[in-house]
């Protein structure tokens, strides 16, 4: 019997370390919240409103835990997507304009198709548990508008991104070739604009001169939003503010093929900066 109760305690004394270091959530956490709103529930004098307000901020907080793993979940695909060079391997046909005094001539050029964007893309979304979907309407006037859901599974948390376009009727298209050519169209170019995707040409070095002006302000903004300083500039390889004259010409001599690579950096930032912490502010 003294040897089953020194066993027992023995027993105890181990398991409670172990129960020392289990993961205690912090006391504004969804889990510590809802666990609040059950003992209230349960209780039959519970106070109503008081029930009400600690649900919507249980849902409150569910809802930023989701983006935030969203946020994390797409840096680290924008982070991956920097280092893979999509490429316009397709040639199409195209009518120079109309009243061109070449009219009748065809002009060739080239694009990525959207499986060669999907190829690189979806193994990176199914690592992530993400989702990128489809769907579309038709405007007024003509013309049809795609909407680009990206949706991160687990937490449900997802953004949308919309981009109209006229019919493409050229080349003799019937009226549902022209649908299905004007939403394949508008599918890529979707894609691209959610993961900041730049298409190379096939016969592109890789320099490419510095970023446009869209794009130097897309960067401004993240960078306003990641509240980076100037190791920001350095790490791109770009001049400093003192340089350039300003933080918008300083931005402006960012290399073109670094593109990707400045926004999947600057969300990634944001994402860790939402946590709690952050190395490129100073």
């Amino acid at each position: 019997m003294e040897k089953q109760a020194s066993l027992t305690l023995e027993t105890e004394q181990s398991e409670r370390p172990v129960e020392r270091l289990l993961p205690v959530p912090p006391s504004n956490s969804p889990s510590t919240v809802f666990a609040l709103i059950e003992r209230v529930a349960l209780d039959p004098g519970a106070d109503v409103e008081k029930l009400e307000r600690m649900t919507a901020m249980y849902e409150r907080l569910k809802a930023k835990e989701a983006e935030l793993a969203y946020n994390a979940a797409k840096g680290r695909i924008l982070k991956k997507l920097a280092r893979i060079k999509i490429v316009k391997n397709r040639s199409v046909l195209y009518e120079i304009e109309k009243g061109n005094p070449q009219k009748g001539t065809y002009e060739a050029f080239k694009y990525a198709p959207l499986e060669e964007i999907d190829k690189h893309l979806r193994p990176l979304l199914a690592k992530e548990d993400m989702d990128l979907s489809y769907s579309d309407e038709p405007r007024e006037g003509g013309g049809i508008l795609i909407r680009g859901r990206l949706k991160h599974l687990p937490g449900g948390h997802h953004e949308d991104s919309f981009m109209p376009a006229p019919l493409d009727t050229t080349g003799g298209k019937s009226d549902v070739q022209a649908v299905g050519s004007t939403n394949s169209f508008l599918r890529r170019y979707v894609a691209c604009n959610i993961f900041n995707i730049v298409v190379a040409g096939d016969d592109d070095d890789g320099t490419g001169g510095t970023i446009d002006e869209a794009q130097t302000k897309t960067i401004l903004d993240l960078i306003k939003r990641a509240k980076v300083g100037p190791k920001f500039l350095k790490y791109m390889k770009a001049q400093s503010v003192e340089e350039a004259g300003s933080i918008e010409a300083a931005v402006a001599t960012i290399a073109s093929r670094d593109y990707r690579k400045a926004i999947s950096t600057l969300e990634e930032h944001i994402g860790k900066a939402e946590a709690g912490y952050s190395n490129l502010s100073s």
